[in-house]
């Protein structure tokens, strides 16, 4: 039997019909204009590139072209680019789930001097805007001479701020006595992390991986300065150059509209796929502030 907020004898009230009603009017109207512009470019994907700005305009294509689909997949090098972005993304992951786990463990369950001061600091970075980073990040980066590589955006992905006090907030609801009776049978903390912590850990480290993957897949300006070679570009620079910066040789309406539908499916699978570890994750990192 299911139980929600409301008894069933509640739930036949009128005025509790009533607003059962009204909620789910909201739910649909949210639904249908957050799903509306997906379908539209899905639609206009399918059209003829004149079609797109007919006034008034029209909503099913006059012809179906699928083959927009293949001129798109053809002109953006879809499985390069895709390549690319998840060589970057799997970099990127390892480079902060290292670095991030193990700061986290330290800042949660090791005495180290001073670990509220840092604590402190990374809570201060937060409030700094994005590309107030830019400037000096492209200065190590350029340094230590990794311009057009990889790595230039993977190393950078071991100092963020948000997840680490994600990872240690989720760190801090794992019970001290684990780890206690781990360091009496003589486990190094290295051990106690890797076999205990991590695997109790899954949804977070889940979370953390999904956000990682959007934050690739969408990032921009970063991977514009720090990969100029066409042959590594991502996702997000195909998607740019082709559509605004290729020297006024922009590709027609309807490819773009079929080349942004298909770069937009690999997150929509992802969030599909893993929804129920984004909602876990979340509200365990919630229970504790």
């Amino acid at each position: 039997m299911e139980r929600g907020v409301i008894s069933t004898f509640d739930r036949k009230r009128p005025s509790v019909r009533l607003s059962y009603a009204f909620c789910y009017l909201v739910a649909i109207a949210i639904a249908v204009s957050t799903l509306y512009p997906l379908l539209w470019v899905f639609l206009g994907s399918l059209k003829e590139a004149k079609e797109i700005f007919y006034v008034p305009p029209t909503f099913l294509p006059r012809t179906f072209l699928w083959e927009n689909y293949l001129r798109a997949w053809q002109a953006y090098s879809i499985p390069r680019v895709f390549q690319n972005t998840l060589v970057i993304y799997f970099g990127f992951v390892v480079v902060r789930l290292i670095s991030l786990s193990t700061a986290a463990y330290a800042l949660s369950h090791l005495n180290v001097p001073g670990r509220r001061g840092v604590y402190l600091l990374f809570l201060a970075t937060l409030m700094l805007p994005a590309f107030a980073y830019l400037i000096p990040s492209y200065l190590i980066i350029f340094h230590l001479g990794l311009l057009d590589s990889f790595w230039a955006i993977c190393l950078p992905a071991g100092a963020d701020s948000y997840s680490l006090l994600l990872l240690k907030n989720y760190f801090d609801g794992i019970p001290g006595e684990i780890f206690e009776s781990a360091r009496i049978d003589g486990a190094s903390e290295w051990v106690v992390l890797r076999k205990i912590v991590l695997p109790l850990s899954k949804p977070i480290i889940a979370v953390l991986g999904i956000f990682a993957f959007i934050h690739v897949w969408r990032d921009f300006v970063w991977q514009r300065i720090v990969l100029p070679s066409a042959s590594k570009w991502t996702v997000s620079i195909a998607l740019w150059y082709h559509s605004l910066g290729n020297q006024g040789a922009v590709l027609p309406q309807n490819v773009q509209l079929a080349a942004m539908l298909i770069s937009t499916l690999p997150p929509m699978l992802v969030f599909l796929i893993f929804q129920r570890y984004i909602i876990e994750g979340v509200s365990f990192t919630g229970i504790k502030g």
